[in-house]
């Protein structure tokens, strides 16, 4: 599932008792080893540049400090109920368009030989900034990476693909590691759950990723659907619940 599996996260601790605040700083937390294992993989085969993203990734980590904060203004049961609603807008994207890099490619291609991304291309370090500003914020009140996001943005740079995809998860783990901070810092991380939960992503990464491989591209899309599907509706009823009792 890579990266998308971070969504998954933050609603099944909730199903199992945690509060929206503490899955989210939870996410977070086992999103920093997630990518972290991942980028140094891309590293090591020297397809993590830095150089020309580091305004996003800088800005990002400032987003994600922002958007830890900004969380505890959004009242509990709203955000978990409006986590359902983005795992189930997720599942409709993830069944029709799949998963995979092709679509973002043929987008990429389409943006650059467009008018509007020849006006852009002089304000790159400010567009970079507010992308990372953004996503990073985003990171940091929802407790996922933004890697698509940044992955796109990369690209948009100039990156290759192999360098974009290496690029964006190294971004996404700094991300993560700063909105993890920022949730350390207000309580909102418990500490044992994140080494069983961090365990549990390490080892199911292995089983998953045989698993993925001998699925085609639509299949694993769908699979994934399914799941968040499945965890964004008993989110919505387990709020609708607690709303009610």
């Amino acid at each position: 599932m890579g990266a998308s599996g971070m969504m998954a996260v933050v609603p099944g601790m909730i199903l199992l008792g945690y509060t929206a605040y503490q899955a989210i700083g939870l996410s977070l937390a086992v999103d920093v080893i997630a990518a972290t294992i991942v980028a140094i993989a891309y590293y090591r085969h020297d397809r993590v540049d830095l150089r020309r993203g580091i305004w996003i990734a800088l800005a990002a980590i400032i987003g994600a400090q922002t958007g830890s904060r900004l969380l505890l203004r959004i009242p509990e049961m709203e955000l978990s109920f409006g986590f359902g609603i983005l795992l189930i807008i997720s599942s409709v994207i993830f069944w029709r368009e799949g998963i995979g890099h092709g679509g973002v490619g043929r987008g990429v291609a389409q943006f650059r030989s467009s008018r509007i991304a020849r006006k852009l291309a002089g304000y790159s370090i400010p567009i970079s900034i507010a992308i990372g500003l953004s996503v990073g914020t985003f990171s940091g009140m929802f407790g996922v990476g933004g890697g698509i996001i940044f992955l796109f943005a990369l690209l948009l740079l100039g990156y290759n693909l192999h360098q974009a995809v290496g690029t964006s998860t190294m971004i996404m783990a700094l991300t993560a590691a700063s909105g993890a901070l920022g949730h350390a810092a207000i309580g909102n991380v418990p500490y044992v759950a994140v080494i069983f939960a961090a365990g549990g992503t390490v080892l199911g990464s292995f089983s998953s990723a045989r698993l993925a491989n001998r699925m085609n591209e639509q299949s694993l899309g769908r699979a994934i659907a399914l799941v968040f599907g499945i965890l964004g509706i008993g989110l919505m009823l387990l709020t609708l619940w607690q709303m009610s009792a």
